[in-house]
């Protein structure tokens, strides 16, 4: 199922009267034309880009929380630390990852 933008539909309707060839297009085959021109985006949903930043910080304040909290029964066990560290890593370089802007891309309105 593909979602629509109801603004890019609106904007759609309107572009019909003013653009023949879209009315052609449109008249051909018509769900097609209207998905190609009025689909969202995934990769531009702000609030999945949300969910997985705000996700990500949850571990790292886990993370770092339950290692203030237990100094003492973190040094006795090795392994723990090991595996802690790790998880805390990957969030991190995970928040890296998604917070800095690709390189060669440009911001589109």
């Amino acid at each position: 199922m593909t979602k629509l933008s109801l603004n890019k539909v609106e904007t759609f309707i309107k572009g019909l009267d003013q653009n023949p060839v879209l009315k052609q297009e449109f008249d051909a085959n018509p769900q097609d034309t209207l998905i190609k021109n009025t689909a969202i985006n995934p990769k531009n949903d702000v609030w999945i880009y949300r969910l997985v930043v705000a996700a990500l910080s949850l571990v790292v304040i886990i993370i770092t929380t339950g290692i203030l909290t237990n100094i003492k029964a973190i040094q006795e066990a090795d392994k723990v630390i090991t595996i802690i560290a790790s998880l805390a890593s990957a969030a991190i370089g995970a928040l890296a990852g998604l917070l800095a802007p690709s390189p060669g891309t440009e911001e589109q309105s």
